[in-house]
């Protein structure tokens, strides 16, 4: 336990929103630890323009984004960037709503948010209520995958909830129904994907092949780390996958907004994010305006 505690103390003085305010993040944290202890119900955290995230202690995904502005700064500042009016951003493996809420506080953005498990998916509709964005994002209680069909997934794992697989023993495991993202959307395009399917990743693609043809998706942001071995999948069957499809992939520096080349390969350890038309969403990044973080910040 000391050591999980020394490791986010030193991913939050690391963190680049807190570098000029590094104190005032150890506080947050030091304060969170406290009271969350105390108060024996969820708290509502500041987030970004003007949201909240309901969170209780253990969840972690949400406490980061309370102690850093933006937990997963790149992609998260990504998204507010590019971003506009009218566009459609879809959230696969939405766990509490972090990314659904932050997209849906857009001006003129729609959110399919889609979460498997029910109880994250249950906080979800909560975070969706408590910031009125209820005609914003279509939250959807099922799982993705290449077909339909019910599979076992694990209950017990917070934001690390995923397909079981045969190999593994986990006694909290239920069964979820699941379907092919094209049949979800039923024609509908998004701008932006953010897929957080622990490891699923390359299935859910699979179902979504009338999307990835679609020129009107630009952006995809997937996370690639080894871990898909576990269905018999590896990262770089994901990778062709996508750059088939002429996406490339990139990182993105929120504070200079520029996206930066991975010259064609991808990361390993985070989040790797597929462009697609990139003087297209070069343009669109140059029309952002400011966002207002929840710690005081702006990006």
């Amino acid at each position: 336990m000391l050591f999980r505690f020394i490791r986010l103390i030193k991913f939050v003085w690391c963190h680049p929103l807190n570098k000029n305010d590094r104190l005032n993040a150890i506080w947050r944290v030091l304060s969170w630890q406290i009271i969350s202890r105390i108060m024996p119900g969820p708290i509502a955290l500041p987030f970004v323009n003007g949201t909240y995230l309901l969170t209780i202690k253990g969840m972690n995904g949400s406490t980061g984004n309370w102690y850093c502005g933006l937990h997963e700064y790149e992609d998260m500042g990504f998204v507010l960037h590019v971003l506009q009016p009218g566009d459609l951003f879809v959230d696969a493996g939405a766990n509490i709503g972090s990314y659904s809420i932050l997209a849906g506080s857009c001006k003129g953005v729609k959110v399919i948010a889609i979460e498997p498990v029910p109880e994250p998916f249950l906080w979800l509709k909560k975070n969706i209520k408590v910031n009125k964005l209820d005609s914003k994002i279509d939250s959807k209680n099922i799982g993705l995958a290449d077909q339909k069909s019910t599979i076992q997934f694990s209950s017990n794992l917070d934001t690390l909830n995923h397909v079981v697989s045969k190999k593994e023993n986990n006694n909290s495991v239920i069964s979820v129904d699941v379907d092919k993202l094209d049949n979800i959307l039923n024609d509908k395009c998004p701008t932006v994907i953010k897929i957080d399917v622990e490891r699923y990743e390359f299935q859910v693609l699979n179902g979504a092949k009338h999307i990835l043809d679609n020129p009107n998706l630009l952006a995809v942001i997937i996370e690639l780390n080894g871990s898909g071995i576990r269905y018999g999948i590896e990262d770089n069957q994901i990778h062709k996958l996508i750059i088939s499809k002429e996406f490339e992939p990139f990182i993105y520096d929120p504070q200079i907004q520029k996206l930066i080349s991975l010259k064609g390969k991808f990361r390993s350890t985070s989040n790797t994010l597929y462009i697609r038309k990139k003087n297209e969403v070069d343009l669109r990044i140059l029309k952002n305006t400011t966002h207002k973080l929840g710690t005081g910040q702006r990006i």
